[in-house]
C-alpha cells in the first residue's frame, strides 16, 4: 500500500501563532475509503469494457445473416397481388358446384380462346381468373343454370415463365404455376451444382415497375431453416459460382 495518497493529503497551514507546519486534512481511514472506492469505479470500468468487448467479438464471429428484404418478402407473399391476365397455353381449371360436366381443365389455344359446353368459343386470352369465372357465371345464367357457383384456378402459366441462370444442373425457363416456390423450381431445374455458391443465390423480381434483387439463402432453405418463398412470372433467379 502506498502511503504518497497519505502525504498528498497533507496541506501547509499558517496558524496564529505564525508557525507552518504540515496538517492532515483527512485521516488515515478517509484515506483508504477513498482508495477503496477508486478501485471499485475501476473494477466497474474495466467489467463494462469487458462486456463490451464480448459484444463486439460475438458481431465478428457471428455468420451472415439474411437479407432483411427477404425476410419481407416471406412476410408478404400472403398478400401478393393476382398473378395477372391469360395468356396463349396457359391451363385453369374451372369447377362449377355439382356440375361435373361443366368442370374441367381448359388450354388457351393459340388463338387466345377455349371451347366451353353450351357456350362454344370464348375469348379468354388477356382476361384474369376472376374475369373468366365472371364471364362463365353470367354466361351460364343465361338459361342454362339457376345460380351458378363458378371457380377459377390457373394451374399452369405457360404465358409466363421463370427464368433460372448460373450454376443449375438444367438452366432456362420453367412455366409459372400457381403458387410455385423457389425450392420446386430448383428441383424442376435438376437442383444446384457442386459448384454453386446456394447461399448467394439472387432473385431479381419487378415491383411496382421497379426491378429490385434480393439475396435468397437457398442452402438454409433446403435445411429448413429459413422459410421457403412463393415466386412470380416473370422472376429471375441467378445462382453464382463458389470461388473454390
Amino acid at each position: 500500500m502506498s502511503y504518497g495518497i497519505i502525504s498528498a493529503t497533507m496541506c501547509c497551514c499558517r496558524q496564529n501563532c505564525g508557525t507552518d507546519r504540515f496538517q492532515p486534512i483527512y485521516s488515515i481511514d478517509n484515506a483508504m475509503n477513498r482508495l477503496n472506492a477508486g478501485i471499485t469505479a475501476s473494477v466497474g470500468i474495466l467489467g463494462f469494457l469487458g462486456i463490451s468487448l464480448l459484444g463486439i467479438a460475438g458481431v465478428g464471429c457471428s455468420s451472415h445473416t439474411v437479407d432483411p428484404a427477404y425476410e419481407a418478402l416471406v412476410e408478404q407473399q400472403h398478400d401478393l397481388p393476382p398473378t395477372g391476365q391469360l395468356g396463349v397455353d396457359d391451363k385453369f381449371e374451372l369447377r362449377v358446384y355439382e356440375e361435373e360436366s361443366l368442370s374441367g381443365e381448359f388450354t388457351i389455344a393459340p388463338n387466345g380462346t377455349i371451347n366451353y359446353p353450351h357456350l362454344g368459343r370464348i375469348q379468354v386470352s388477356g382476361m384474369t381468373c376472376a374475369e373468366v369465372e365472371d364471364y362463365i357465371t353470367q354466361g351460364l345464367s343465361n338459361g342454362i343454370l339457376r345460380s351458378p357457383s363458378v371457380s377459377c384456378s390457373i394451374t399452369e402459366y405457360n404465358s409466363k415463365q421463370i427464368y433460372l441462370f448460373g450454376e443449375i444442373e438444367d438452366p432456362g425457363t420453367i412455366p409459372y404455376r400457381t403458387q410455385l416456390t423457389i425450392v420446386e423450381a430448383f428441383a424442376l431445374a435438376g437442383g444446384f451444382t457442386e459448384r454453386a455458391r446456394a447461399n448467394n443465390t439472387k432473385l431479381t423480381r419487378v415491383i411496382d415497375g421497379v426491378e429490385m434483387q434480393f439475396r435468397i439463402p437457398m442452402q438454409e432453405i433446403v435445411e429448413g431453416r429459413q422459410r421457403n418463398l412463393q415466386l412470380l412470372p416473370g422472376d429471375v433467379i441467378y445462382v453464382p459460382q463458389s470461388s473454390y
